[in-house]
């Protein structure tokens, strides 16, 4: 007898013993009432009891799982229209601050420093936005 998997979900235990003995593999699920720490379900075995089937098994095994996923590719581009609002956030404080700076001192016309940290303001805010609006696009890919 050897252990083909280990997993927590009795469900997939069950499921991939099935489909072993559908193909003649005899199995049988190991610790499936075990509790583990403070009484949440520890890990359920599955072992194949003719040590000859293991690599029969493991085929099977590979073919029922599923592969693995990630975030979608749109998640690249929309991470980046965040990152970019974000920092647009944080200039927007400080050239509100600036703003309010400059009207306390007076009537003085706001410096070249404001207008040039506004247009950074609103260029960040446009692209930000642009890129979360067209990252589903890399989806259809």
């Amino acid at each position: 007898m050897k252990n083909l998997l280990q997993t927590q979900s009795i469900a997939w235990a069950q499921g991939v013993r099935v489909a072993l003995e559908a193909e003649g593999i005899r199995a049988v699920i190991l610790d499936e009432h075990d509790r583990g720490a403070m009484g949440v379900l520890g890990r359920v075995r599955l072992a194949v009891l003719n040590d000859d089937d293991v690599a029969k098994a493991q085929v099977i095994v590979a073919r029922l799982t599923p592969p693995p996923t990630g975030p979608p590719p749109s998640w690249r581009w929309q991470k980046r229209g965040l990152i970019l609002l974000a920092l647009d956030v944080a200039l927007f404080v400080a050239w509100v601050t600036l703003l309010e700076g400059s009207q306390a001192e007076g009537a003085r016309k706001p410096g070249l420093l404001i207008y040039g940290l506004a247009g950074v303001v609103v260029i960040l805010f446009i692209g930000g936005v642009s890129l979360i609006i067209l990252g589903p696009r890399a989806d259809k890919r």
